[in-house]
């Protein structure tokens, strides 16, 4: 980690201002990648991973200034809030890492694209569970790790985020 905050170091002060928003996307997809990992195996998200990936937003204020702080705010409420309603709903329908996830995220990706986010992750986690139910893998009370799909989607969201909205909207 100290490695890269040197590579961070070096790079914004030389007025490499790509490179500081490259090493933020890259830095948000390995946070991304170590929570998909570790929900995979232990069906939970740690909270380092969680603080990290806020860290992360708040590094990218000044490297995104075209997501402006009230958007990024409503990102860390949109799509956790959701979540944090449904769960209160439907008891065990999702973790306490998945919302706080969604929130700490939603400072990077702000609104639009951690509710994106979101519904590309229920599309392709409700996908995997009726492949398992087909497959006689799983019964309706099988419970599966979300996080990978939440990362799925932000990543998606990331990189075809504008294209994806613009066929939507």
């Amino acid at each position: 980690m100290i490695r890269i905050y040197g590579i961070l170091a070096f790079a914004l002060p030389a007025g490499l201002h790509g490179a500081g928003r490259t090493a933020a996307v890259c830095l948000f997809f390995a946070v991304l990648y170590a929570v998909a990992r570790a929900d995979k195996r232990t069906m939970k998200i740690p909270d380092k991973l969680v603080w990290t990936a806020l860290g992360i937003g708040l590094f990218s204020i000044p490297l995104f200034p075209e997501i402006g702080l009230p958007e990024r705010m409503l990102g860390m409420c949109s799509a956790s809030l959701l979540l944090l309603g449904i769960a209160l709903c439907v008891p065990g329908a999702f973790g306490g890492g998945d919302i706080k996830l969604m929130a700490a995220c939603g400072l990077f990706l702000g609104w639009r694209y951690s509710l994106l986010a979101l519904g590309i992750a229920v599309f392709a986690g409700a996908a995997y569970g009726i492949r398992l139910l087909a497959a006689g893998k799983a019964d309706r009370k099988t419970r599966i790790a979300f996080g990978p799909f939440l990362c799925i989607g932000m990543a998606a969201a990331v990189l075809w985020g504008e294209q994806i909205l613009s066929v939507l909207w």
